[in-house]
């Protein structure tokens, strides 16, 4: 302490108090670059906000931007084909489980029946894959999504009593804040009850974005065991998505407006080809200013000039470096984004195996959590409790302890003739097993094998040796239509 403080300290304990205190903050703050304030670190924004208290009314205004993006700009719409196309793909596909196999049959059925055709899409347009790649997409572009439950009557002829509906987060009810008289609270149109726990959700019954010449619409109190609400959640407590077009909109959108600009300048270039200079007197009509006919340029044209005729061509501005520029662009917002920059521009003019697999394994990664952390257990497992609820509605199979898990979509291989090799080598050595390099394939070990065994008992029924049934030589076994197997003594 100083003097000055010695003296405040007698004269006014609170202020030589606060000044200490703020001594002290700041020489921890010094003790760190990123935290001291001014110079280097003034562009930054610190703010001691929540999640949902920091996007605020930005949320939505991101969501409108990225879907202009989208409309408009070729890359935004690449970066949402290629997160949909590895997260989704043809669809993450439901397994039937259980003991019971009548009962994984009368299950599959309905599935099939319901899932793979548009009964499931209220809107009547979609089966259950491209319901998820919809949602995906709106995950991407607006930061999140809600799925609606429509329960239907059993006499809608539908093979399962209930729909999905696919709704973009405008559907939320933003004026609906604050305390109840229940003791729930409404936050940005979802409600919570006294401990924290999703209630309902406060949903307009159209479109506000609709042209349907209204001036207010109404909302209704939706259950949220109704209602599937999908969003990456990046910090604690965060209840609502934030587009993830946020970190490069401001790229993207200089980025196209760079290519334009770069078009529009060789458009202007290459109009500017050649400047006739002649006398003054030449230009008394407009037939007189090109009596030598250099009114136009053709390929290997020898022209000659008239006294006191000159051509000059023009020399456009040059600029250097376009294409590694446009590429270190690419780069930061693949980067950003999670995808490879191969995948975002389809430029593979400098990929070599290892590098195209490194880049390939790390964007794996991020498919991978966006699908086991988020469409898997935020969409299609609570779907999943759905069909299996409907179908014991409609078989009367109450007590069958069946259930439904989900493979995603193959992995992509960047080189099969090495990679499974490698992977047959891991098998071999006992590093893994065949199931989990079946899974790591994006397939169903228990329905591979059921094939295989199905295809060599045709084989051997038919007579017929492949190089892959290394034991077709000697049929010590049998495979019966069960897919038990019996030695060949068992059999008689």
């Amino acid at each position: 302490m100083n003097i000055l403080d010695r003296a405040l300290r007698q004269i006014a304990p609170r202020t030589a108090l606060r000044r200490v205190q703020a001594r002290a903050a700041l020489d921890v703050l010094m003790r760190y670059e990123a935290a001291t304030p001014g110079g280097r670190a003034s562009s930054w924004r610190p703010a001691a906000t929540d999640a949902d208290s920091e996007a605020g009314a930005a949320r939505q205004r991101l969501a409108f931007v990225a879907r202009d993006m989208v409309r408009n700009t070729a890359f935004a719409t690449r970066v949402q084909t290629v997160i949909a196309n590895n997260v989704v793909g043809d669809g993450i596909i439901p397994k039937v489980t259980g003991r019971s196999k009548a009962a994984r049959e009368s299950l599959l059925r309905a599935v099939e029946a319901h899932c793979d055709t548009t009964a499931i899409d209220a809107d009547g347009r979609q089966n259950l894959y491209g319901l998820q790649r919809l949602a995906m997409n709106t995950v991407v572009e607006a930061g999140e999504v809600l799925i609606r439950y429509r329960p239907r009557d059993l006499g809608d002829g539908l093979p399962l009593p209930f729909q999905l509906q696919i709704l973009e987060p405008d559907y939320l009810d933003g004026s609906r804040d604050g305390a109840l008289a229940n003791g729930n609270t409404v936050l940005g149109g979802i409600e919570f009850d006294p401990i924290g726990r999703r209630v309902a959700y406060h949903l307009f019954t159209e479109h506000p974005g609709a042209n349907l010449r209204r001036l207010r619409f109404e909302s209704r109190r939706i259950p949220a065991d109704l209602v599937l609400h999908i969003y990456r959640q990046d910090r604690p407590g965060q209840m609502r998505g934030v587009s993830w077009f946020a970190p490069v909109a401001l790229r993207l959108q200089d980025f196209a407006d760079g290519q334009d600009a770069h078009l529009v300048r060789q458009k202007i270039a290459a109009c500017f080809a050649a400047f006739r200079v002649a006398p003054d007197a030449e230009f008394e009509a407009a037939d007189a200013t090109d009596p030598a006919s250099l009114g136009k340029i053709i390929p290997g044209r020898i022209q000659n000039l008239q006294p006191g005729e000159d051509i000059r061509f023009g020399t456009p501005p040059q600029v250097g470096g376009v294409d590694e520029f446009y590429r270190w662009v690419m780069r930061a917002v693949s980067a950003d984004v999670g995808i490879t920059y191969e995948a975002l521009t389809n430029d593979f003019s400098n990929v070599n195996f290892s590098s195209a697999r490194m880049g390939r394994m790390e964007m794996d990664r991020n498919v991978s959590s966006w699908q086991w952390l988020m469409m898997v257990p935020q969409m299609m497992q609570p779907v999943g409790r759905w069909i299996v609820d409907a179908w014991r509605l409609t078989s009367g199979a109450r007590a069958a302890a069946v259930g439904l898990e989900w493979v995603p979509p193959p992995r992509v291989i960047v080189d099969p003739t090495r990679e499974i090799l490698a992977m047959a080598d891991e098998v071999r050595a006992g590093f893994a097993s065949r199931s989990e390099m079946i899974r790591r394939l994006g397939y169903d070990p228990e329905r591979v094998l059921e094939e295989i065994i199905a295809e060599r008992k045709a084989d051997r029924t038919a007579g017929l040796v492949f190089d892959s049934d290394a034991g077709a030589q000697v049929p010590l076994r049998a495979y019966p239509a069960d897919g038990t197997e019996q030695s060949a003594k068992e059999q008689g």
